[in-house]
């Protein structure tokens, strides 16, 4: 014999009382319900994963930019020492 589930899916009137069909009904509906629910939980954590790698990778950048931008100042000051340098020494600057 089939489940009230499977009597539900079939057909509306079948073998089986109103009632029966009204409740295979509502089982299929709380299953669906029970997946919708477990998936959505799936994606919040995937999503709360993602949003820890976002925020340690977010911190690298902005480490990586600001150590860039410490190196341009450095080269920009060697630049200039070398340009002073070569202008006391009245040779020519090699970077121009």
């Amino acid at each position: 014999m089939s489940t009230q589930r499977e009597e539900s899916r079939k057909e509306w009137i079948s073998r089986g009382r109103i009632e029966e069909i009204d409740s295979g009904s509502l089982q299929r509906i709380a299953d669906a319900t029970e997946r919708m629910a477990a998936s959505y939980v799936s994606l919040e954590a995937s999503r709360d994963q993602y949003k820890v790698l976002f925020n340690g990778e977010k911190r690298i950048a902005e480490r990586l930019w600001r150590s860039n931008a410490a190196y341009r100042g450095v080269v920009t000051k060697l630049k200039k020492r070398l340009k002073r340098d070569a202008d006391v020494a009245g040779k020519s600057c090699p970077l121009r």
